[in-house]
C-alpha cells in the first residue's frame, strides 16, 4: 500500500476544508424550507436537540476515529481495517469509497445550475416576471427558464441546453483543485472561498434586511408555531436536516482527520467545523431565502421545494428588486462556491483510495476518478426529465447509504472502540476533553436515535421509490423503466467498487506479509 504524502498545511486550513465541504446547498436552500414547513421558529427546538444528540456526537466520533486509524492509511477501506475485518470491512469500505464519488456525480450537475444563474444575472439575461391580477409575481417565465436550462422537460433536452457548457466548466474546476492535492488544492481554495462566501452572503443579508417590510418575511420564518412540536414529522425532519447539514456519514471527515497527529486537537477542530456550518445555515440560510421570498411572493412561497425555491422563486424575486441583477449574481456566486467546495471534498477520498490501494500517482488517480465520474454523470444528465434519475440516485446513495455508513461509524465508536477509550484518545493533544454529557449521549442515545431516524425515514419514503419502478403505478411507464435502470446501475457500480476494495485490501495484506 502506498501511503499518501499529501496532508494539511495548517489546522485552520483543515477546519475550513471540512466546514466548506459541509456548507452546501442544503444550508442555503433546504434548511429554510424545512423550517417554514415544520413550525417556523419552533423548528429550532428539535433542530438544536438533534444537533446535540446526533450532530456533535457523530462529528466527534468521525474525527477521533480518523486520527486513531490514520496509521493504517487515509482512505475508507484502510481506515476501517483498523476496526473491522472480513466481509463487514469490505462492505463498509465499499460504501465509504462509493458514497462521496456517486454524490459528486449528480451534485456537480446542480453546481452547474448555480454557475449558470450567476452568469445569467451578471449579464442581465433574466427578466422581470409578469404580475397576476392580485399583484403577485407570476413565475411562468422563471419556471420556463429553469426547465429549459436544466433540460428537465424531456430526456436528452439537457444536451441541447447551454447548461452542458457550465457543467464541463464545473468539472474542469473540480479537476484542477483535486489534482493539486489537499494542501495546495482544497485547503488553499477553502481559505479563499470561505471568506468570499461570507462577504458576499453578508452583503446580500444586509440588503435583504434593509428592504422595506422585510419584517413580515422574517415573522413568517421565525415566529414559532409551538403546536407543531406535537407532530413526530417535525422532529424527524429536524434530525434529518442536522444529518444532511453536517455531511455526517459521507466518511469525508473520517478521511481528512486521518492526516492528523496525536498532538493535533480533534475535539475543538470538529466542534469548530460543525459550528461554522451551523452559523452559515441559521444566519445566512434562515434570514435570506425565506424572508425575501415571502415578502414578494406571499404564502405561495411555501409551495416550493428546494429546487423550486432556489431556482424559480428566488430568481423572480431578485429580478423585481432594485439592482436585483447585482444581488442575484452575488447570491448564485455564493451558492456556486458553496457547491464547489463541497464537490471537491467528495472526490478526495476516491483519489486517495486509488493512490493507496493501487499505488497510482495523484495524476493518474485524479484522471481515473474524473473519467469514471464523467461517464456516470452524462447518463444521469441525459435522463433528466422531471429530475427522475437525479432524484432516485440521491435517495439511494445520498440518503440511504449515508445513513448506513453513519450508523456503522457510530456503532464502531460506541461498541467496538468504547466511548471511554475513544474519549481518552480524543483527549490527546486537545485543549478540552469530550464533555461527560456528550459521552453519555454518545453511549446511550446517539446510536439508537440514529437507527430510529433511519428506520422511520425508510418507512416513510421507501414505498414511494418502489412505486417509481412499477410501470403499473405511473402514467408514464417509461419513467418506471428509467428508475429501474438507475437502481440496476447503482447495484452494478456497488459491485464494481466492491471488487476494487477487495483487491486493494488483498494488495495490502500481500504487501504486509511480504515484509
Amino acid at each position: 500500500m502506498k501511503q499518501s504524502e499529501d496532508g494539511w498545511a495548517t489546522r485552520i486550513g483543515l477546519i475550513l476544508a471540512v466546514a466548506s465541504g459541509a456548507i452546501g446547498l442544503g444550508n442555503f436552500l433546504r434548511f429554510p424550507g424545512q423550517a417554514v414547513q415544520n413550525g417556523g421558529g419552533a423548528f429550532m427546538v428539535p433542530y438544536m436537540i438533534s444537533f446535540v444528540i446526533l450532530g456533535i456526537p457523530v462529528c466527534l466520533a468521525e474525527w477521533t476515529m480518523g486520527r486513531m486509524a490514520g496509521k493504517s492509511g487515509h482512505s475508507a477501506p484502510f481506515l476501517f481495517s483498523h476496526f473491522l475485518k472480513g466481509y463487514p470491512l469490505k462492505i463498509t469500505g465499499t460504501i465509504g469509497v462509493m458514497v462521496p464519488i456517486m454524490i459528486y456525480v449528480y451534485y456537480v450537475f446542480i453546481e452547474s445550475w448555480c454557475l449558470a444563474y450567476a452568469y445569467s444575472f451578471l449579464i442581465g439575461k433574466t427578466s422581470n416576471p409578469n404580475l397576476t391580477d392580485q399583484g403577485i409575481p407570476s413565475l411562468d417565465r422563471s419556471t420556463d427558464f429553469f426547465l429549459t436550462l436544466t433540460g428537465a422537460r424531456e430526456h436528452g433536452a439537457s444536451f441541447e441546453s447551454s447548461i452542458l457548457v457550465f457543467f464541463f466548466l464545473c468539472v474542469f474546476f473540480n479537476f484542477i483543485l483535486v489534482y493539486r492535492g489537499l494542501s495546495k488544492g482544497l485547503e488553499a481554495f477553502a481559505k479563499l472561498a470561505m471568506p468570499v462566501m461570507a462577504i458576499c452572503a453578508t452583503i446580500i443579508l444586509i440588503r435583504v434586511l434593509t428592504i422595506p417590510g422585510i419584517e413580515k418575511g422574517l415573522a413568517i420564518m421565525w415566529n414559532p408555531k409551538w403546536e407543531s412540536l406535537l407532530q413526530p414529522k417535525v422532529w424527524l425532519s429536524a434530525a434529518g436536516q442536522i444529518f444532511f447539514s453536517l455531511s455526517t456519514g459521507f466518511g469525508i471527515a473520517l478521511v481528512f482527520s486521518s492526516f492528523l497527529k496525536k498532538k493535533d486537537d480533534v475535539v475543538l477542530s470538529s466542534l469548530s467545523s460543525a459550528s461554522l456550518n451551523e452559523f452559515a445555515e441559521v444566519v445566512y440560510g434562515g434570514m435570506i431565502t425565506i424572508p425575501v421570498a415571502f415578502l414578494f411572493l406571499g404564502m405561495s412561497a411555501t409551495q416550493f421545494g428546494t429546487f423550486g425555491m432556489g431556482f424559480i422563486a428566488l430568481p423572480a424575486v431578485f429580478s423585481m428588486m432594485p439592482s436585483g441583477n447585482v444581488f442575484g449574481a452575488l447570491w448564485y456566486l455564493v451558492l456556486f462556491l458553496a457547491a464547489l467546495t463541497s464537490s471537491v471534498t467528495m472526490l478526495q477520498p476516491g483519489v486517495l483510495f486509488l493512490e493507496e490501494g493501487f499505488r497510482l500517482s495523484k495524476r493518474k488517480a485524479s484522471f481515473f476518478i474524473f473519467l469514471f465520474s464523467l461517464s456516470v454523470s452524462l447518463p444521469l444528465i441525459y435522463f433528466n426529465k422531471d429530475f427522475l434519475a437525479l432524484d432516485v440516485t440521491d435517495f439511494y446513495v445520498g440518503t440511504v447509504l449515508i445513513y448506513v455508513l453513519a450508523t456503522i461509524q457510530i456503532f464502531i465508536f460506541t461498541f467496538k472502540i468504547g466511548v471511554k477509550e475513544g474519549s481518552e484518545s480524543a483527549k490527546e493533544g486537545s485543549i478540552i476533553p469530550i464533555p461527560q454529557l456528550i459521552q453519555f449521549v454518545m453511549k446511550y442515545i446517539t446510536p439508537w436515535f440514529l437507527v430510529f431516524v433511519f428506520l422511520s425515514f425508510c418507512y416513510m419514503n421507501l414505498p414511494e421509490y418502489w412505486d417509481k419502478m412499477d410501470p403499473s403505478k405511473t402514467s408514464e411507464p417509461s419513467k418506471a423503466y428509467v428508475a429501474q435502470g438507475v437502481v440496476l446501475g447503482l447495484i452494478s457500480i456497488f459491485s464494481f467498487f466492491y471488487v476494487l476494495v477487495s483487491k486493494a485490501l488483498n494488495n495490502k495484506e500481500s504487501h504486509v506479509s511480504s515484509r
